[in-house]
C-alpha cells in the first residue's frame, strides 16, 4: 500500500510539477515576471513532501484552472505547443536565464509560431525570451531603429546651433568649445546614418534571398540565379538590386536610368565606401576614381538624409513589387519613415537662412 501511495504521491507531484513549469514559461513570454527566482520557483519547490490533501487539490487546479489558461495561450500564439513542451523550453531557459534561437530552430524543437505573433516579421528572425518577454530580433529592426536615432540626434544637436544664427564671428570664436560639441554630434550622425542606411539595404536583400530559398520557391531557379542567392557574400549590392527583386518575383522591376536606384548605387555607395574603407589612396578607375578623403570629409546630415531617404524608398518599392501594392509595410519601415517624415518637417520649420548658417558653420570647423 505505501508504495502505491507513494508512487500516486510523485504522479501527483509530476503533474503540478509540469503544469508549473509551462504556467512559468507562459507568464515569462507574457513578460509578467519581475525576476528569475519567480520562474525558478516553479522547479524549486519540493511538491513529494506536501501533504497528500494540498497535492490532491493542486493535480485538481491544474485541470481546472492553469491546463485552461495555458491552452488559451498556446493556441492563440502557437501551433503544436502543449504543457510537456513548454515544460522542455522551460529547461532550456533555465539553464541559460533565458533562451535565443533562430526562429527555424525554435519551431523544429518546440512550436510552430502563428503569424500573429511574429507580426510581419522575417522569417530569418531570431526568437529572444527573457524577463523583456517574448521578443523577435532581426537585423532590419536594429539597423532602422540605429537610424532613427542618428536622425534623432542630427536634429537635437542642430537644435542648439540655431541660436548662434545671428552671432558674430567673434562671438563664435568665444563659443567654440560648446560649438564643437553639438557639430561632432551633427557629423557623428550623419555618418552613422549613412553607414547604417547602406547596411539596412544589404540586410534587407540578404533576407529577401534567404526567405525565398527556404520557402523552397528558389528549388526551379537556374543555377546562375540560384547562386546569386545562395552565396550572397559574394554577390556585390549592385546586383543584388538590380537582380534579387526580379529573381523573387520574376518580374523586371528596374528600367534604364531609375534615379533612386541609380543615386544609391551612384551616391550613397561611394560616401559609404570612403567612410568604411578610409584611405588617401584615389578609388581605382573601374570603381568610379573617385578622391576617398574628399568624399569622406563632405559627409554631413543633408548626406545622410539622402541615403536614408533613398534607401526607405528603394526598399518600399521592393517590398511592394514582390508583395503587391496593397500590402503593408513591416513596422520597422514604416517608422523609418516615419521618422524620416518628422525629420523634413523641423528643417521645412527652420528659415533658410538658419539651415545655410548651420551648414556653413559645421563646414567650417572640420
Amino acid at each position: 500500500m505505501s508504495l502505491k501511495k507513494g508512487a500516486g504521491r510523485q504522479r501527483e507531484a509530476a503533474v503540478i510539477r509540469q503544469a508549473n513549469r509551462a504556467a512559468a514559461v507562459g507568464r515569462l513570454m507574457l513578460g509578467e515576471l519581475t525576476n528569475w527566482n519567480e520562474f525558478l520557483a516553479a522547479d524549486t519547490l519540493v511538491l513529494e513532501d506536501l501533504p497528500r490533501r494540498q497535492l490532491k487539490t493542486g493535480r485538481s487546479d491544474v485541470k481546472m484552472r492553469l491546463k485552461s489558461e495555458i491552452k488559451d495561450f498556446c493556441n492563440k500564439n502557437f501551433r503544436g505547443l502543449d504543457v510537456s513542451k513548454l515544460s522542455s523550453m522551460y529547461e532550456a531557459i533555465k539553464a541559460h536565464r533565458g533562451l535565443e534561437m533562430p526562429l527555424q530552430e525554435f519551431e523544429s524543437s518546440f512550436a510552430y509560431v502563428l503569424p500573429g505573433l511574429l507580426h510581419g516579421s522575417p522569417r530569418h528572425l531570431t526568437v529572444s525570451i527573457s524577463l523583456w518577454g517574448f521578443q523577435l530580433k532581426f537585423p532590419e529592426d536594429d539597423l532602422a531603429k540605429d537610424i532613427r536615432e542618428a536622425i534623432a540626434l542630427i536634429i537635437g544637436a542642430k537644435s542648439h546651433l540655431v541660436p548662434y544664427e545671428n552671432k558674430t564671428h567673434a562671438e563664435l570664436l568665444r563659443n567654440r568649445d560648446q560649438l564643437q560639441v553639438h557639430i561632432s554630434q551633427v557629423l557623428f550622425a550623419a555618418r552613422a546614418a549613412l553607414v547604417a542606411s547602406f547596411n539596412l539595404m544589404e540586410a534587407y536583400l540578404n533576407g529577401l534571398a534567404w526567405d525565398f530559398v527556404q520557402s523552397g520557391k528558389a528549388d526551379t531557379l537556374s543555377k546562375r540565379k540560384r547562386n546569386l542567392l545562395d552565396d550572397s557574400a559574394s554577390v556585390s549590392i549592385r546586383d543584388k538590386l538590380l537582380k534579387y527583386p526580379e529573381i523573387i518575383s520574376g518580374v523586371s522591376l528596374w528600367t534604364a536610368g531609375d534615379e533612386q536606384l541609380e543615386g544609391f548605387l551612384d551616391i550613397v555607395k561611394p560616401f559609404r565606401d570612403s567612410l568604411v574603407h578610409a584611405s588617401p589612396f584615389t578609388a581605382p578607375a573601374k570603381f568610379g576614381g573617385y578622391d576617398k578623403l574628399r568624399l569622406l570629409y563632405r559627409i554631413d546630415s543633408d548626406t545622410a538624409i539622402i541615403a536614408v531617404f533613398l534607401t526607405v524608398s528603394l526598399i518600399e518599392r521592393i517590398q511592394m513589387h514582390i508583395h503587391g501594392a496593397s500590402s503593408r509595410f513591416p513596422l520597422w519601415l514604416s517608422d523609418l519613415r516615419s521618422s524620416l517624415e518628422s525629420m523634413s518637417d523641423v528643417k521645412r520649420k527652420n528659415r533658410q537662412s538658419t539651415s545655410a548658417f548651420t551648414g556653413t558653420l559645421i563646414n567650417s570647423h572640420q
